[in-house]
């Protein structure tokens, strides 16, 4: 999954939304866990299922803590073994 596509589930996922069953399943709920202070403290007041999050996530990605980008990385790698069943 290329990172604008993993930034915008991440959006969805960070809004409280499902991106799908298995998604949630797959590590949606650790990015809602371990990336919701950094999308507070670096892209607040941003609506979370618009773009800017999206950029702002992109732009900031070297600030994310680690525990964050881990979530990213384990939700990624969930999305690419899913994709491939």
């Amino acid at each position: 999954m290329s990172r604008p596509a993993l930034l915008h589930s991440f959006a969805f996922v960070l809004a409280g939304s499902s991106v799908d069953a298995q998604g949630d399943d797959n590590g949606a709920s650790n990015l809602r866990t371990f990336c919701s202070r950094d999308y507070f403290s670096l892209c607040n007041g941003m609506d979370p299922k618009g773009p800017e999050v999206i950029a702002c996530f992109r732009k900031n990605m070297g600030q994310l803590s680690p525990r964050c980008r881990a979530a990213i990385d384990e939700y990624r790698a969930a999305k690419v073994s899913g994709s491939r069943s």
